[in-house]
């Protein structure tokens, strides 16, 4: 066994479990409209915009909760305390308007499914680790984004290709021209991975293999899955 991991996407709520065991077909990330709420916080302290700082609870990046404080000006008599009504994140702090802009979350209750599968054996804000059978990663020329699923290896770009051999997977090929790139697109393909130069145009994820060793080596493991961490410029092959 072996464990593979991956940067979580950010702004997004991951639904996962430590122990879960996943695949294709598992819910992995519940989707969310975003939405900016400003609060004055210096008109509400009574206090200059540009001093703001000194009163701040939440910075930049900071995850909030309904009730939690946001800012506090305290007195030899009083207290005035600003707290939020919003679930969200600490988006912008404006030391010019004296505001703090909080973006929230509304869920649309719909979800993405996951681009990998095995057992979740750790799960941070940052990053999920998978627990797998065999597992081989490779460094990138580039990628799109996070994504992965069931490989196909296309050796022959004049070759034959299927509904049933392309629906749901992500196309490892050497190079993939216009022609085959319409082609596997309207058969169903989910991403690809080359060599050479990505598609052009294609509005579907993509990355490239850094070195054509690799690629070789690539070709002949023959692993049935791959997962592409843009963050770290990573692909794995894996089972």
């Amino acid at each position: 066994m072996m464990n593979i991991s991956i940067s979580t996407p950010t702004d997004t709520k991951c639904i996962l479990k430590v122990g879960q065991k996943v695949d294709f077909n598992t819910p992995f990330i519940e989707d969310y409209q975003s939405e900016d709420i400003i609060i004055s916080i210096a008109k509400k302290l009574q206090i200059p915009s540009d001093k703001i700082f000194k009163y701040l609870k939440k910075f930049v990046g900071d995850p909030i909760q309904k009730g939690d404080i946001i800012a506090e000006r305290k007195s030899l008599i009083s207290k005035n305390v600003i707290l939020s009504d919003y679930n969200g994140v600490i988006k912008e702090i404006n030391h010019y308007e004296g505001t703090v802009n909080i973006s929230i979350y509304k869920s649309k209750n719909t979800f993405t499914n996951a681009y990998f599968k095995g057992e979740i054996v750790e799960l941070t804000k940052e990053r999920i680790k998978i627990k797998v059978t065999e597992a081989k990663d490779f460094q990138l020329k580039q990628a799109s984004t996070n994504f992965g699923g069931e490989t196909i290896f296309f050796k022959d770009p004049y070759g034959p290709i299927f509904a049933s051999q392309a629906a749901n997977k992500i196309m490892i090929a050497e190079v993939v021209d216009v022609y085959l790139k319409t082609k596997a697109e309207a058969l169903g393909i989910r991403g690809f991975v080359t060599m050479r130069v990505p598609p052009q145009n294609s509005d579907l994820p993509e990355a490239q293999i850094k070195t054509i060793e690799d690629f070789k080596q690539i070709l002949k493991l023959n692993l049935p899955y791959c997962l592409i961490d843009k963050q770290y410029s990573k692909i794995y092959f894996y089972r």
